[in-house]
């Protein structure tokens, strides 16, 4: 049977759209259909399905979960301002996909001449390239999902002309810096903590969630649970079993069974870590560096390369996916390559021409 003919215009590429073209679609009022879909899925019910299907199907960690609603919502009042209503889930077009990342950027003002009320995402001007990026692939998982679900018939999200992200060399502290770090400390959990973090490379998500079930210490092992759900084996060092069990001495009494709990028994909380670390900085003189939970996990990887330790084995302990990921501490080695180069200069040292 012959085709039947579609007004539709071929898309073309996004990576081929200019610079201009994108800024284009910013003046070009959207052209939002009555219905784009049979269903006419409702925009926030489009959401709580794909919430469900993050935590029931992929088993998406509940601050993962957290991280994708709070995109959606800045994405719907986005919507909310620039369409004057959130249209339905099959009604948003690529056109209103780009001008929220132009917003995020900041492009869209500078060529305009007004200023976005307060709280609107138009005020988020000059947003890093990374968090543009990670939005943008947020509304890429979502309506993604909707359109293998049957809800809408395209993805708008599709294959967005990204932003450049510079990717910057992991910081890390040196050796004494280390042991300025941990000698700085004399609170038993803040001391465990740091040491444990030092030690294992564990994200600072995945040390607040360790349960008393997951410590080991007989073994000298811990039980994480990662990104994704995913659990990995990590092994305690000796350091961090003495902490640990300095710790669980001075522990407050509580029923809570996290193995980190705040003064009144509760969880310890993600963003206390980074109080904490920050105190302990400020005692060890090294503040302003902009040393954080993150980057004791980027010192623990740059240390076990500098000692030899292959990419792989880093690669299992960190918990990455991809083998790129943890490369990157290869390159941020400067030592250990002058160390190499080094080592080959006494290979092809000449006799001294005075002798």
């Amino acid at each position: 049977m012959p085709r039947k003919p579609t007004s539709e215009k071929p898309r073309k590429r996004a990576s081929a759209e200019p610079e201009e073209g994108i800024l284009a679609l910013w003046e070009e009022p959207p052209a939002i259909p009555e219905m784009a879909t049979e269903e006419g899925l409702d925009f926030d019910d489009a959401v709580a399905r794909f919430m469900e299907y993050l935590r029931a199907y992929r088993s998406y960690s509940p601050l993962t979960v957290a991280a994708y609603r709070r995109d959606l919502a800045l994405f719907r009042k986005f919507l909310q301002r620039r369409a004057e209503s959130v249209p339905q889930a099959g009604a948003i077009t690529r056109q209103l996909v780009v001008q929220f990342a132009l917003s995020l950027s900041g492009a869209a003002l500078r060529r305009g001449s007004g200023q976005a009320p307060k709280g609107d995402p138009e005020r988020s001007r000059g947003a890093a390239p990374l968090t543009v990026r990670r939005k943008l692939a947020c509304l890429s998982s979502f309506f993604g999902f909707l359109e293998d679900m049957g809800h809408i018939r395209g993805n708008p999200a599709h294959r967005l002309p990204l932003p450049k992200v510079d990717q910057p060399l992991p910081v890390c502290l040196s050796e004494a810096e280390i042991r300025r770090l941990v000698t700085a400390g004399d609170d038993p959990l803040l001391r465990a903590l740091v040491v444990l973090l030092l030690t294992t490379g564990l994200r600072r998500a995945e040390a607040v969630s360790i349960t008393l079930d997951n410590v080991d210490l007989k073994n000298g092992q811990l039980l994480v649970h990662g990104k994704g759900a995913k659990e990995r084996i990590v092994p305690l060092s000796d350091p961090a079993i003495a902490e640990i069990q300095h710790y669980l001495r001075h522990r407050p009494t509580t029923n809570c069974d996290r193995l980190f709990v705040s003064q009144s028994g509760g969880p310890l909380h993600p963003q206390a870590v980074n109080r904490l670390l920050e105190g302990l900085l400020e005692r060890a003189g090294l503040e302003g560096r902009g040393i954080t939970p993150h980057k004791l996990r980027h010192t623990f990887a740059t240390q076990l390369i500098r000692q030899g330790v292959d990419v792989r084995t880093v690669q299992d302990l960190l918990g990455h996916n991809k083998l790129d990921t943890t490369a990157r501490y290869l390159h941020s080695d400067t030592r250990s390559k002058r160390a190499a180069v080094d080592r080959l200069s006494d290979l092809v040292a000449l006799p001294d021409a005075a002798g």
